[in-house]
């Protein structure tokens, strides 16, 4: 991926021109990077997303193997201009390098323009090769086909991943993922017992081996008596506040900045809000 590969000035104008588009003049020249903001950056992002959504294939009369291989490299180059944008030392890296590499010398020469939605590159032409997802995206993708929510969203509460999927914000697969992490990095009921010492390592065990399939591991305490309602109340308690965020998990993986995590929280709490008062 592009936030994994050298940055060279090459990528990082090939980006500009992805994100901001051919005609911008942030596009035009690689300096621009010097003056960019977070605010900037992902308010371009999230235009040029709706406009390459693979939703939107049929409206634009392209097919939706094109529209998503654009909106993936889209995605990449995001990512490679919000670290550009975060972390001066490498931004001033990049921008000394273009500085002393001119196109005469054969070092580094501008990119070459991007293809329209549903155009593709002639052979060999890879300039937005490094935007590419990873191999395990590239086939969720073809396997998940995206599968974005087409419908209307739902008027009851949504936690947060609900909200961005059904927002089309991101797809069915990228939600199970970011649950799933969630679950798997949360402090165990057990071990936060253990810590309180309400239980000890016996009785641990002995709840998990007793857990029927689906029961969960406090219920399943309570019902055995290793755990009274009140000592319950408190692990839980100790687990929401340990439990990591799910944005951290969009955050970490570049699929969304920290703007638009804070953004779309709020619209979330709205929306949560309406939903308990109407």
């Amino acid at each position: 991926m592009a936030t994994t590969a050298t940055i060279t000035p090459r990528l990082t104008h090939t980006a500009l021109r992805i994100v901001f588009g051919d005609e911008s003049p942030i596009a035009a020249e690689i300096g621009t990077i010097a003056t960019l903001t977070q605010r900037e950056l992902a308010a371009c992002f999230r235009r040029r997303a709706m406009e390459l959504h693979p939703d939107r294939a049929g409206a634009l009369g392209v097919s939706t193997h094109d529209l998503e291989r654009s909106f993936k490299q889209l995605h990449g180059a995001y990512r490679l201009l919000g670290r550009l944008v975060e972390d001066e030392r490498l931004r001033n890296r990049v921008l000394a390098s273009a500085a002393n590499r001119s196109p005469e010398r054969g070092l580094w020469t501008p990119a070459r323009e991007q293809p329209a939605p549903g155009q593709r590159r002639a052979a060999g032409d890879s300039d937005a090769e490094p935007f590419r997802t990873g191999p395990d995206e590239r086939s969720r993708t073809a396997d998940a086909g995206r599968r974005y929510y087409r419908g209307r969203v739902p008027q009851g509460q949504l936690r947060f991943a609900q909200f961005l999927y059904y927002h089309q914000v991101i797809d069915w697969q990228t939600m199970i993922d970011a649950v799933t992490w969630q679950y798997r990095v949360r402090p165990k009921l057990g071990e936060i017992g253990r810590s309180y010492r309400f239980l000890d390592f016996d009785a641990v065990t002995r709840v998990l081996r007793s857990s029927p399939r689906g029961e969960l591991f406090g219920n399943t305490a309570m019902r055995l008596g290793v755990l009274d309602r009140r000592q319950l109340s408190v692990v839980l308690g100790k687990q929401h506040q340990l439990n990591y965020p799910i944005g951290r998990y969009f955050l970490e993986r570049g699929i969304l900045s920290r703007p638009e995590i804070d953004h779309l929280l709020a619209q979330n709490r709205r929306h949560n809000m309406k939903a308990r008062t109407s």
